[in-house]
């Protein structure tokens, strides 16, 4: 009996000795997560190009306005003014100093057409413009912005002028002051 207790207090102790020399083999042969070896690095050049941007939007795409009765004073010959505030005129720049300009495409208009720019979040409203097929300034002074503007039209005729109808189409460009 006590050769085989000798031997069961042996096996028992090796069990002991052994048991943590196995549990650290398989910890390390397999571990929970895997990281990757850096052996070297690499790199490389990113660019980003700016291109210059000179945006401009009108807000509507058509306005109409219309001399009647309740424009007109008997006995002269001035009708209106009649006017439009219903478009807005947006724009983007991220170049050096720039202004609008505006004109129009019709040769020989039979009525007035004027427009103004209403309350610019950014630079400078120039006088009230009479529009004709000239480029004539119609905002100053923007730099590197993004804003906004009310389109005040303005129409008048002459009595003398009869009835017609001025269908114009109306050019904003953003132009080096």
């Amino acid at each position: 009996m006590t050769r085989s207790l000798t031997s069961f207090r042996k096996s028992t102790a090796l069990k002991k000795t052994l048991l943590p020399l196995v549990l650290l083999v398989v910890i390390i042969a397999f571990p929970r997560r895997v990281h990757a070896q850096v052996y070297g690095s690499q790199s490389h050049t990113v660019t980003v190009n700016v291109a210059t941007i000179t945006n401009v939007a009108v807000s509507a795409g058509s306005t109409s306005l219309t001399i009647g009765a309740a424009n007109v004073t008997a006995g002269q010959n001035l009708m209106g003014p009649v006017v439009n505030t219903a478009t807005s005129l947006l724009w983007g720049i991220n170049s050096s100093l720039k202004k609008v300009t505006v004109r129009t495409n019709l040769v020989a208009p039979k009525f007035t057409l004027k427009v103004l720019a209403v309350a610019p979040t950014q630079g400078t409203a120039s006088a009230e413009v009479t529009l004709n097929t000239t480029d004539k300034d119609f905002l100053i002074n923007l730099g590197r912005s993004s804003g906004t503007c009310t389109l005040q039209y303005t129409g008048t005729a002459l009595a003398s002028t009869g009835t017609d109808t001025d269908s114009h189409t109306l050019t904003f460009t953003i132009a080096t002051q």
